[in-house]
């Protein structure tokens, strides 16, 4: 989660949520990285977090809180399913890492926008 990373990551949710935000929708998510490389993080703890307004979405680097969603899981271990682009064909696939490494999930999966599985498949083809 280099600075080239977190900048695309953030011009790429701001277009999602221009184009298939609701009015009155609000969604917020920190994803938290134990173990990350000294070059992403010094302290070992990679994290961002975004928080979605109807069409108007904010990232910043970091932790927070606040988030209706936090994902913590280890760097290394979750990276080769940041790189994947997810298609129908490869669900077992992320089923089968899932259970090997798993994550925690901490809030309510229910309120995460349809539209963040395309910030994700956008996000793996420049994940380093």
């Amino acid at each position: 989660m280099g600075q080239e990373w977190f900048e695309n990551a953030s011009r790429i949710l701001k277009e999602l949520a221009a184009q298939h935000g609701k009015p009155g929708d609000s969604f917020s998510l920190c994803e938290r990285f134990t173990g990350a490389p000294a070059e992403i993080s010094p302290s070992g703890l990679a994290a961002w977090h975004f928080r979605v307004e109807g069409m108007h979405a904010e990232a910043n680097r970091g932790e927070t809180d606040d988030a209706d969603l936090r994902i913590t899981g280890d760097y290394g271990s979750t990276l080769p399913m940041a790189r994947l682009v997810y298609t129908p064909d490869n669900a077992e696939q992320r089923k089968a890492h899932a259970a090997k490494f798993p994550t925690l999930i901490e809030g309510d999966v229910s309120k995460v926008p349809g539209y963040l599985s395309e910030l994700h498949n956008r996000l793996a083809v420049i994940t380093a």
